[in-house]
């Protein structure tokens, strides 16, 4: 298993802990005995009450298993199920359109284009050639001759 993997178990395991029991009693023993087993002992995150989580420093990865143990264990209803997967569904579409707007293969083209038709400028010098005085004798002999 990768560092990234353990020190996302840690953050789970830590935020468990500062939820306290009553979140802890609703999963299942062997889903919190494998997160205790498998996170990094050496990486202990600390996280503050009074400060909400999402400002605090902690992986996307550490809020998605969060929010799934949120959706499958801590809901009281299914009212609360459903908003949650509505909320799910919206972020996965907003992603999804951000993708499409960034990766859509006709605007990539289409900047292509714009770029290839930016013209580029050169500044070209004009250097006058000035010959020495023995090319200029050589040349004229030369021309006698010929």
């Amino acid at each position: 298993m990768n560092i990234k993997n353990r020190e996302t178990y840690s953050e789970v395991y830590q935020i468990l802990n500062l939820l306290g029991n009553e979140y802890i009693n609703k999963l299942p023993n062997k889903l919190f005995d494998m997160l205790k087993e498998k996170r990094d002992i050496n990486y202990n995150p600390e996280y503050k009450d009074d400060i909400p989580l999402y400002k605090q420093n902690i992986k996307k990865d550490t809020i998605s298993i969060i929010a799934i143990l949120h959706l499958n264990y801590w809901c009281e209803n299914e009212n609360e199920k459903d908003e949650i997967r509505q909320i799910l569904r919206e972020n996965e579409e907003k992603y999804q359109s951000e993708l499409k707007i960034k990766y859509n293969p006709d605007d990539i083209f289409s900047r292509h284009k714009k770029d290839s038709n930016i013209e580029t400028i050169e500044q070209v010098a004009m250097v006058e050639y000035k010959e020495s005085i023995f090319k200029k004798i050589i040349n004229k002999i030369k021309r006698f001759f010929y």
